[in-house]
């Protein structure tokens, strides 16, 4: 995709900026770690943090899908990323 090409950045406003391939990475080494890919947060964490960062783009990837699924433009998630995620054990969030 041409956008990607370019480096534009899909996140959400409101939400940290991470990239597709840093996120995917981050999460797959905390469900790995956790055996989950629920990431907690916590108002004492730094909004820099790298936890509260994933955290915020784990919910992104949630709020994505849902756009996905009622039909509205998704961001960064394609299909192939949507599959990428279940195939490894990620569970989206129905509502």
């Amino acid at each position: 995709d041409r956008m990607d090409s370019i480096g534009f950045d899909w996140t959400p406003r409101g939400y940290s900026r991470m990239k597709w391939d840093e996120g995917f990475a981050l999460l797959m080494a905390f469900g790995e770690s956790n055996g989950h890919f629920d990431v907690p947060t916590s108002p004492e964490l730094d909004r820099n943090s790298q936890e509260h960062r994933l955290h915020k783009w784990v919910e992104s990837l949630h709020d994505m899908y849902r756009s996905c699924i009622l039909g509205r433009k998704s961001g960064s998630l394609t299909d192939e990323r949507v599959q990428l995620l279940l195939s490894n054990g990620f569970v989206f969030r129905n509502s």
